[in-house]
């Protein structure tokens, strides 16, 4: 599998390890470029926010045609539907991840050393959890599987950055 990491408007500190941790969980090619956000109609003003469906939408047209999987990191926040944010959003060949309320800065957190190890486990467990939903996996109960159903940061922080092993017998035998 490839998958490739779109980086918009951003660079990420220890970016090598999260596209490391990817590509050996996958077992996948990792290509990743910057690119600028596009002009898009996906911004909600009244919100502040943008409509991720939308934005997924829009982002999708920079995906190389050769690439399995797309990745989009942005650090706008982002809305779906009826929920105030999502981390994340995924479709059948293209993920979104926001990086506004991954980081600890957005929560308070002053120890930029800390900062920096919390935001890395965060946006590991965020893409992984976004990539599960490409590779057809649902939301799962176990509150410590990366696929279970983050509604807040706690949420986030307490799961686990690895499959459970019933999601993991899933996705494996999916991915044969």
């Amino acid at each position: 599998m490839r998958i490739t990491i779109f980086l918009v408007e951003r660079t990420i500190p220890g970016f090598n390890d999260v596209a490391d941790t990817i590509s050996k969980e996958f077992k996948a090619k990792i290509d990743f470029a910057m690119i600028d956000l596009p002009v898009t109609r996906s911004f909600d003003s009244s919100r502040k926010q943008y409509d991720a469906e939308k934005l997924l939408r829009d982002l999708f047209s920079f995906a190389p045609p050769d690439a399995d999987k797309a990745v989009y990191i942005i650090r706008e926040d982002m809305f779906a539907g009826n929920l105030n944010f999502v981390f994340g959003l995924a479709a059948a060949r293209a993920c979104i991840v926001s990086t506004a309320r991954l980081d600890p800065r957005f929560h308070g957190e002053k120890d930029m050393e800390k900062g920096r190890i919390l935001f890395k486990e965060r946006l590991i467990k965020e893409i992984l959890h976004e990539i599960g939903h490409m590779l057809g996996l649902p939301h799962c109960e176990d509150r410590k599987c990366v696929m279970v159903y983050s509604n807040s940061i706690e949420d986030v922080d307490f799961k686990e950055k690895k499959f459970c092993r019933h999601c993991s017998k899933a996705l494996y035998r999916d991915m044969q």
